[in-house]
């Protein structure tokens, strides 16, 4: 296959000012007319402030409940799959700065040198040693079944370590998007719920995050070249 498209998904809540932010940086480094990404919002029911700012500006956005909050993540991603239009998704946030002007391309270049759809793609962030960004091909998500697996949290993690295990794992030191990530400045989304600290528990990664892992692995072996 081709890779043409990359869907940024990107979930968010009551940040109108790092959409601002977010949304200025993707106009300076996407050419308009070259229609090879989107961003696409989720939006909990009750932010009725950011679905009006973004419904004005006509980007694609789905709106659905609050669940756990922070803690339902993986389920955003999850929703976020069918409303994109994209061949390689990129697992955002609202927090996202884009720096690298036509990233786009270069990132397509780098996931068509695996036409299978069996890969996850690394850039430049303030901190990718711990926070990575995640881009993986819709072939292998659907696949999968999600973007991230239900059962855990940190699904950059998650992913990275998947497609390590097929030697798919692969940075593109090129492209640089800045991710100020909530461990730096504690904000509202992030400090919501104190149970994200027990997912930081080695236990946590020795236990479910090496099942899911196993598991993904098993399913994708099948789309491999």
């Amino acid at each position: 296959m081709s890779f043409t498209k990359i869907s940024v998904l990107v979930p968010t809540r009551q940040r109108l000012a790092r959409l601002e932010t977010l949304l200025a940086s993707y106009a300076r480094t996407v050419h308009p007319l070259n229609h090879d990404a989107e961003l696409v919002f989720r939006v909990d029911d009750d932010d009725h402030d950011t679905a009006l700012f973004l419904a004005a500006l006509g980007h694609l956005m789905i709106v659905g409940p609050r669940r756990q909050g922070y803690q339902s993540l993986p389920s955003f991603f999850n929703e976020l799959l069918p409303a994109s239009t994209g061949d390689v998704l990129l697992c955002g946030n609202d927090d996202m700065v884009f720096k690298t002007p036509g990233w786009p391309a270069l990132v397509l270049a780098a996931a068509n040198l695996f036409p299978d759809g069996l890969f996850d793609l690394g850039v430049t962030t303030l901190n990718e040693t711990h926070y990575p960004f995640s881009i993986i091909s819709r072939a292998a998500a659907e696949r999968l079944g999600f973007v991230w697996d239900p059962r855990i949290f940190w699904g950059d993690l998650f992913l990275r370590d998947v497609m390590a295990a097929f030697g798919r794992s692969v940075m593109i030191p090129a492209v640089e998007i800045e991710h100020d990530w909530a461990g730096h400045h504690p904000d509202r989304v992030f400090v919501e719920s104190d149970k994200h600290i027990l997912r930081r528990d080695p236990t946590y990664f020795q236990g479910t995050h090496a099942r899911a892992v196993r598991d993904a692995v098993d399913r994708l072996r099948g789309l491999a070249a």
